[in-house]
């Protein structure tokens, strides 16, 4: 999905492009991404409407729409969704086209989505207790005087299941997903299968210093590369996406592990798993010349 990083360069975009926008009609070329809370159907309660603000709620992009009532448009573009917004007059309609507003000044905001993951929510304003995922948003991750060390340990206090889990646990942190919960991991030398209440305090540190440096650090990166809106930049990561691959630390070749339906992509000596730190040694010390 969009993370973290993706987003915070997403979301202006789109805010400044759609602010004030009116919408002339909308329509779902696939039907499984959309889900209306309302009793009214889509054509009735999109037309017309005017994008007052566009906003982030954890992993979703959220358009407040102003008329006849006020609603919210609420996209989660999950694993392979992407935005673009066309220039007037274009025709051509793209294979994974999954939903789209067109705009009365000829332009056409887009949801992509090739593997139909996407959500599409339209709902009442503000009502995100019905939004699976979205009811409650952890700590912001990029906001210093709220990210501490002191709200990150308050927020591990008391898990009883693996680190990786608890990192992509939108209601205690905002945000990360699993690219950057495995950046992070590997950035603090944590093992994604470490439980929570096995770090200690040190770990813990180095783990909330990990998030808030990884984050920051993709971020300046994206905004200065400036993608186009639907590109996702990915290449400047050190593991994800490079099982097999040399580690960039330590040499070691990066290996792939499930944790609870998610892959994860460690180096097995910089995150050794709990209880085999002397094997990691040991293979460190095979690599290290003199």
């Amino acid at each position: 999905m969009p993370e973290r990083p993706d987003l915070e360069y997403v979301v202006p975009i789109l805010a400044r492009e759609l602010a004030g926008a009116a919408v002339a009609s909308a329509r779902a070329d696939s039907p499984v991404v959309l889900r209306v809370l309302l009793p009214e159907r889509l054509d009735v309660l999109l037309p017309g409407a005017e994008i007052r603000r566009v906003t982030r709620r954890s992993h979703a992009v959220v358009f407040e729409l102003a008329g006849a009532r006020a609603l919210d448009l609420v996209v989660a573009p999950m694993l392979a969704g992407r935005f673009s917004i066309t220039l007037p007059g274009e025709t051509r309609v793209p294979t994974d086209l999954a939903f789209s507003l067109a705009l009365k000044d000829g332009r056409e905001l887009r949801v992509r989505d090739e593997v139909e993951m996407s959500k599409v929510y339209v709902l009442a304003r503000g009502e995100y207790d019905k939004l699976p995922g979205l009811e409650r948003v952890g700590l912001d991750v990029l906001d210093p005087q709220v990210f501490t060390q002191e709200a990150f340990r308050a927020a591990a206090r008391g898990r009883r299941g693996l680190v990786k889990d608890f990192l992509m646990d939108k209601a205690a942190l905002d945000s990360l997903g699993n690219a950057y919960a495995d950046e992070v991991l590997f950035e603090a030398q944590i093992h994604p299968k470490a439980t929570v209440t096995g770090l200690s305090e040190e770990e813990l540190d180095r783990l909330h210093a990990a998030i808030a440096r990884v984050l920051g650090d993709a971020t300046r990166t994206i905004a200065r590369r400036a993608p186009a809106l639907d590109e996702k930049l990915r290449d400047f990561l050190k593991v994800r996406g490079r099982p097999g691959q040399p580690c960039p630390r330590c040499g070691d070749k990066l290996r792939r592990a499930s944790v609870h339906g998610y892959d994860a992509i460690y180096c097995p000596t910089c995150q050794p798993e709990e209880g085999k730190g002397a094997a990691a040694d040991l293979r460190r010390a095979k690599r290290t010349p003199g």
